[in-house]
C-alpha cells in the first residue's frame, strides 16, 4: 500500500498555472510575430553584442532544461500522447471552420501556445503522479 502522507498534498491548478505561465513566458519571451521578443531584439542593430550573446547563452540553458525537465517526466509515450491530442484538436477545429492556416499570426500564437502547454504540462507531470501513484520517485531514466 502506498505511502500517501509522505508525499505533501498539492494544488494541482496552481502548481500548473504557475509553470504554464513560466514555459508560456520563456516561449513568447523567444519568438512571437509581435515583433517584440528575443528573435527580433537580436535582429536588430540595438543592444550591445555581450549582452545578446549573455542573453542567448541564458535562454539557450534555460529552454534546454525545460525541455529535459518535460520529456525526463513524460518520456516517449507521453510526449507521443500529448502531440497526438494536439494534432487531433487542431484538425477538429479545422474541419469545423474555427482554425484557418492562411491567417499566420493566429496560427503562430496557437502553435506557441501548444507548445508552452505541453511543457507546462510536462514539468507538472511528475508531480501529479507521484501524488497519484503514492511513488517516492516517478522519473524515468531519459535515454
Amino acid at each position: 500500500m502506498p505511502d500517501l502522507a509522505g508525499n505533501p498534498p498539492i494544488k494541482p491548478v496552481s502548481l500548473l498555472a504557475k509553470r504554464w505561465l513560466m514555459c508560456a513566458a520563456l516561449v513568447f519571451g523567444i519568438y512571437n510575430p509581435s515583433g517584440r521578443s528575443y528573435y527580433h531584439w537580436v535582429r536588430s542593430d540595438d543592444g550591445s553584442l555581450p549582452l545578446k550573446v549573455m542573453i542567448s547563452i541564458f535562454l539557450f540553458a534555460a529552454t534546454a532544461a525545460v525541455v529535459r525537465m518535460a520529456f525526463a517526466s513524460m518520456g516517449y509515450r507521453g510526449v507521443v500522447a500529448i502531440l497526438s491530442l494536439i494534432f487531433g484538436s487542431i484538425l477538429f477545429r479545422v474541419g469545423l471552420g474555427w482554425f484557418e492556416f492562411e491567417q499566420v499570426d493566429i496560427t503562430t500564437y496557437t502553435i506557441l501556445l501548444w507548445i508552452s502547454t505541453i511543457l507546462g504540462v510536462g514539468i507538472s507531470w511528475s508531480f501529479f503522479q507521484r501524488r497519484l501513484s503514492g511513488e517516492k520517485y516517478v522519473l524515468k531514466t531519459p535515454p
